[in-house]
């Protein structure tokens, strides 16, 4: 890779280290490319989440791999004081890029040249209409605000009717509905890109941003919705992983998973703990480590500045700034219930304007949620949580900060493997609700939700699900919800994802008679569920019956190895179904609901060290002849595995001059597939003169051709301190 393609431009992040996002990221070329629908894009994005990165490195990509569409990126700023310098800098930017674009130099736009310099660089084809943009601004530019603004926004379209093509991206823009109280600049953008055949996309806070833009006066109702959420387990968890690279720290899996899980996937939370310990000099690679620096960041860190910026434009003022804490901390440890909107007004006594711009933007930033009349607090956001924790006890209740930091500190640690635990059970979740959710009038056998049947068909090994005479017909599932979404209180006894409520019909009867309710939820036990289990589970689960007022449904338990006799007669009493973990793999199958998350199975991982020289490659040979072996591998497929590996670890030890002397060896298993990643420290592939590398006797003379013939797919990646080379062997027998 040249680089060209590899210096950074807009974006902040190396291409390459940019994870998670690949669907997000092809969305918005297709769109640059005008491959949709609509001209228009609405990136409905969650606070913390990435969008910005997303759309520079969109600019960057287009910026590099094309030449007819100019990318232009725009972000709103809150240090425009007005919406007509915030114009006029819209006009500076787009012609800058547009130039930047031209001569493919992105210095041009980094030094700000002003508006007569731009002149004076435009290229022949775009003169002229740089010319008129520049001089109807600087001569003849509109007195009034509104038409000066106007002019302005509409200089991608000007520059689109003189063949100047370009794609125009629009950050932040929540932003704008605090900013510029004289012109409602979203309006007049609206109204600008909505009769415009300029690719376009509008991104900012999700529950302001669709709102925004298809209501008033002028909507984008027709725009295509591109979500952005916080990153899944696995791609904030590769995040970690790249920016310890980066940062050169130290982090190990259980560290990398407590950060992934702590910050909700977020990425400028995740970016926050590295750059912070990168600048204490402290590897994450400890719990307390990890719970120090966060500490840290949000006392004073920046993910404590990054919620101090969002109340300092909420409320200016300090004493409202304090009333709205102390009002979120009660709403989070005390009451943690919606509370009614009148009252928040009435103890933050602002006037109905003051008032209402605050409340619109502590829910564009989802500090809480407005629903009818209501108030509710973010519970689910923890750092958001810790963050209202440490300043109400710093500036509320007026406590020593050395106490706050060093109690919070210990509630942190003590809280880290509780965290991680939680996850594990959930990761373990048989996801009651997706399976529920398929649902859908099968008939089935009925020892496949009745334990007692499913025991009895055990002894007998003849028996099938197939063969069995005494069936069930599921109901029709039309919705499903996590339990706790209508009896908050089950938390207190199970984690929220290992219970759930489905609403259908029997028979595909839409009338009263035929709705029901099925109430479902996971249970531990570590032999069969005893008698008191089961009435204890029972009781939960018809309270929440009672207390939502269903007057028709079906209890459904499940534990691992299913109930005692005693624990059966009470289901049966209660009307309830209870059964085993392996009956519900069986259940899933019967429904073709097969990995119900909706996500691929885990791969199977191996990983090996072994020392450089004395022929230690045949060791991790003989390892991975093991593995494809177990994963019914052909026997040819196997012995081309061996000989690649064998030779990507002579490679690495003749040319590496790797001070460890060691070579990193990991072994993922799929279903279809085996991924060898070997790597090693030292002299990076490219650093390795040509001369260097020649064939020498034997099967030593094959190298890197040799691994291709022998591999499906074969990367090699040079890393900070030395290569890394990735292998891919498809396993013919699954694909046949």
């Amino acid at each position: 890779m040249s680089d060209s393609q590899t210096n950074k431009i807009l974006a902040t992040v190396n291409a390459e280290d940019f994870v998670g996002r690949t669907h997000e990221l092809d969305a918005l070329q297709r769109h640059a490319r005008g491959e949709t629908e609509s001209r228009g894009l609405l990136l409905l994005s969650a606070p913390a989440a990435g969008a910005s990165e997303l759309l520079k490195q969109t600019y960057d990509r287009l910026f590099r791999e094309q030449s007819e569409t100019i990318p232009f990126y725009f972000t709103v700023k809150d240090s425009d004081a007005t919406a007509r310098n915030f114009a006029a800098r819209f006009l500076q930017s787009f012609v800058a890029q547009s130039i930047a674009f031209r001569y493919r130099e992105p210095k041009i736009f980094d030094v700000s040249p002003d508006l007569r310099e731009l002149a004076k660089l435009a290229a022949d084809a775009d003169a002229y209409w740089i010319d008129r943009l520049i001089a109807c601004q600087n001569e003849g530019a509109p007195t009034d605000d509104r038409a000066f603004v106007r002019s302005c926004l509409s200089a991608p379209l000007r520059a689109a009717a003189h063949g100047a093509n370009s794609f125009v991206m629009i950050d932040d823009l929540h932003e704008a509905d605090f900013s510029f109280e004289e012109i409602n600049f979203i309006e007049e953008l609206k109204e600008i890109f909505s009769r415009s055949t300029v690719p376009f996309v509008l991104a900012g806070r999700r529950r302001f941003l669709l709102n925004a833009a298809q209501t008033g006066n002028a909507k984008l109702a027709e725009s295509e919705i591109l979500q952005i959420e916080p990153l899944d387990f696995s791609g904030a968890g590769l995040l970690a992983e790249n920016l310890a690279g980066e940062y050169e720290l130290e982090i190990n899996e259980q560290t990398r998973d407590l950060i992934a899980r702590q910050t909700g996937g977020k990425p400028a939370f995740i970016k926050f703990l590295f750059q912070s310990a990168s600048k204490r000099q402290l590897n994450l690679d400890s719990f307390q480590t990890v719970e120090q620096i966060y500490t840290d960041e949000l006392f004073g860190g920046r993910t404590g500045k990054f919620y101090d910026s969002i109340f300092q434009k909420i409320a200016p003022n300090v004493g409202s700034q304090k009333n709205i804490i102390e009002l979120l901390y009660d709403a989070l440890f005390d009451a943690n219930e919606k509370t009614p909107l009148d009252s928040w007004q009435k103890r933050l006594g602002l006037s109905d304007e003051k008032f209402n711009r605050a409340m619109r933007f502590l829910n564009a930033h989802e500090i809480v949620r407005l629903s009818s009349n209501l108030v509710e607090a973010a519970s689910e956001n923890e750092i958001l949580s810790d963050y209202v924790r440490a300043r109400y006890r710093l500036e509320i209740a007026a406590e020593s900060r050395a106490s706050v930091v060093g109690e919070m500190l210990s509630d942190f640690l003590k809280r880290a493997p509780q965290t991680m635990a939680k996850f594990y059970r959930q990761s373990l979740s048989i996801n009651l609700r997706e399976i529920l959710s398929v649902f859908n009038c099968q008939e089935m056998p009925t020892s496949l939700l009745d334990y007692s049947i499913f025991k009895n068909r055990r002894a007998d090994e003849a028996k099938t699900p197939e063969s069995e005479i005494e069936t069930i017909r599921l109901p029709q599932i039309i919705y499903t919800a996590r339990t706790v979404a209508f009896y908050p209180a089950i938390s207190q006894v199970t984690d929220e994802t290992r219970s759930a409520v489905a609403f259908g019909f029997e028979e595909r009867a839409y009338t009263d008679e035929g709705e029901t309710v099925w109430i479902a939820a996971e249970i531990d036990s570590k032999l069969e569920a005893s008698k008191e289990t089961a009435e204890f589970w029972c009781d939960r689960l018809e309270m929440v019956a009672l207390t939502c007022d269903f007057t028709k449904y079906k209890i459904w338990l499940v534990a691992p190895e299913g109930f005692a006799p005693e624990a059966i007669e009470v289901l049966r009493q209660r009307n309830a179904f209870g059964s085993s973990r392996k009956q519900v793999e069986q259940l899933k199958k019967f429904l073709d609901a097969g990995n119900s998350d909706g996500e691929k199975p885990a791969a199977n991982e191996y990983e090996i060290i072994v020392p450089m020289g004395e022929d230690t490659e045949l060791i991790a040979a003989g390892a991975v002849e093991e593995i494809a072996r177990r994963h019914r591998f052909e026997p040819k497929a196997i012995n081309q595995i061996k000989t690649a590996l064998v030779e990507a670890c002579i490679n690495a030890t003749e040319h590496s001059l790797s001070p460890d002397r060691k070579i990193y060896q990991k072994f993922s298993v799929e279903a279809d597939k085996i991924v060898m990643t070997i790597s090693n420290r030292g002299l990076r592939l490219t650093d390795v003169k040509s001369e260097e590398v020649k064939p020498i006797e034997g099967r030593r003379g094959w190298g890197l051709k040799l691994m291709r013939t022998l591999m499906d797919e074969v990367k090699i990646e040079q890393v900070d301190d030395g290569t890394r080379i990735s292998m891919t062997k498809y396993n013919q027998s699954v694909k046949e």
